[in-house]
């Protein structure tokens, strides 16, 4: 697994300041084709800032998060699962806010969640979810006394539940998997028909157990690890023009590059270097 998705917080450097700080933290050799990160969020709203002239964004990054609210009164409150996304979200932050989250891959989500993906719908509560034993797992989160504690917590219940779920399998397609280590491996520059040919099944089986298991395209997936493997090309190589940064991409020219590149972040990446303020 190499497929490492990237959020606007790292590349857009200014977007740290006084108030506003996100960080990522990887997770132990054993999970990381389950998890793509863990990671903190946190806003620092006063009277002398001025929250509503800043724009922060959430792009699509192929997972799905188990996020908490590190000040909520209770797991109701604190602890939900996000769907996917399949585009862009803005936000301009008014309030005070402490979240940790983990990112997780969508192969591995039902084995965690024990949900199926195709019904998680906008932010689901884990509660809903998991019942009862949400209130506990979210209690010792947010009473961990350190980041390196709350993860520590978290990684143990995410290998018991990998643990479960090796013993008791939920079942799941076979070509999922295997397709999604083709999309990763090819950065998302595999079209459906060598896609299909590759894990042994028609196209159209291909399109209807990923709608069926996911709720999503498969071309909707391989547009976003694309998307997103060009996001690592920028961060590593800054220097990249964008005629440099459309061929490693595969795409057609510069025009399409950004077309889809503006599709999934909301910027051209042009922009990237530019405050993103509420004007822009």
């Amino acid at each position: 697994m190499i497929y490492r998705p990237l959020q606007p917080p790292k590349l857009q450097s200014h977007l740290q300041n006084d108030y506003y700080h996100y960080q990522e933290y990887a997770p132990q050799p054993v999970l990381q084709s389950t998890v793509a990160c863990y990671w903190s969020s946190t806003f620092q709203v006063s009277s002398t800032t001025l929250p509503h002239t800043s724009a922060y964004r959430i792009i699509p990054d192929g997972c799905i998060d188990i996020i908490f609210d590190l000040d909520a009164i209770s797991v109701t409150q604190g602890a939900f699962v996000s769907s996917w996304m399949s585009t862009y979200e803005v936000f301009y932050p008014k309030e005070s806010m402490n979240f940790f989250g983990i990112r997780m891959y969508i192969q591995s989500v039902q084995a965690i969640v024990g949900y199926p993906i195709a019904d998680l719908k906008g932010q689901m509560l884990l509660e809903e979810l998991w019942g009862h034993s949400a209130s506990t797992f979210w209690e010792q989160v947010i009473d961990a006394t350190d980041t390196t504690m709350r993860i520590n917590i978290i990684e143990q219940y995410l290998q018991q539940a990998l643990y479960t779920y090796d013993i008791h399998p939920r079942p799941a397609h076979p070509l999922l998997a295997h397709s999604l280590q083709l999309m990763y491996a090819y950065d998302g520059q595999i079209d459906l028909a060598t896609l299909a040919q590759q894990v042994h099944y028609s196209e159209r089986t291909v399109r209807r157990i990923f709608q069926q298991e996911f709720g999503i395209r498969p071309k909707e997936i391989l547009d976003i690890i694309r998307f997103q493997s060009v996001l690592q090309m920028m961060y590593r190589y800054p220097k990249y023009s964008l005629g440099e940064l459309a061929i490693s991409g595969g795409y057609y020219d510069q025009s399409h590059f950004i077309h889809h590149f503006q599709r999934y972040y909301g910027l051209s990446p042009g922009q990237l270097s530019v405050q993103d303020v509420i004007q822009a």
